[in-house]
């Protein structure tokens, strides 16, 4: 049976889709709410569920809504814009989509936001900041990492969760880059033939780790 939907075109060059589809969208998608650990998976599957509905609009704010109000049947009124309220229902239907997807600890830090598009910037912006702070903490600790009197497998492993770390934040180390800083952080230790060992054991963890790809 075929379900009733709004539509409306705000004049802006964004396409409106029906007010029923963040409905559907709250009930079906975003498997992980989002913490401080987990911000670029969430945001990802976000802007890959915005962008499929067309509302990214909502979220960038270049989906601007239309004239609140207009002129009314009788001379001298105004009625409220049927499109505006679309619009508003859109955009609130949004706003609680991405407010149903924070953890408590976030959640708290965007109260008093109405709109999609403040929601959505306030994140961008906490989280930037937060993500090159991480990103700086971990260039610091790779560039710094020595070997030591760690094991050759325990200090690869510090050198993988470095570099893993980086890639989670969007800067991925090479696997060139990578055998880079584990030769540059060994020893001189001569009994160790630490060169041929080290390389290996991060090209075997790397194999380890990686997914299959189908």
């Amino acid at each position: 049976m075929a379900s009733s939907s709004h539509t409306s075109s705000s004049g802006h060059g964004q396409n409106q889709i029906s007010a029923t589809t963040p409905i559907q969208l709250h009930n079906q998608l975003i498997s992980t709410k989002l913490t401080d650990e987990n911000h670029l998976i969430w945001r990802q599957q976000v802007r890959t569920t915005v962008r499929g509905h067309g509302l990214e609009g909502f979220l960038d704010g270049s989906s601007l809504p239309p004239t609140r109000f207009i002129p009314g049947a009788e001379e001298g009124l105004l009625q409220v814009n049927p499109e505006y309220t679309s619009w508003e229902r859109q955009d609130q239907l949004l706003a609680s989509w991405l407010l149903s997807s924070l953890s408590e600890s976030i959640l708290i830090s965007v109260v008093g936001m109405h709109t999609s598009s403040q929601i959505w910037k306030s994140l961008e912006s906490s989280f930037s900041t937060q993500s090159k702070a991480k990103t700086m903490h971990y260039r610091i600790q790779l560039q710094n990492l020595k070997k030591g009197s760690m094991s050759i497998r325990e200090y690869v492993n510090k050198v993988k969760i470095c570099c893993d770390t980086l890639a989670a934040e969007g800067h991925v180390v090479t696997e060139q880059d990578q055998i880079m800083h584990v030769l540059s952080g060994l020893s001189s230790d001569k009994s160790l033939s630490p060169n041929q060992q080290a390389t290996s054991k991060l090209i075997s963890l790397k194999r380890k780790r990686e997914l299959p790809r189908i």
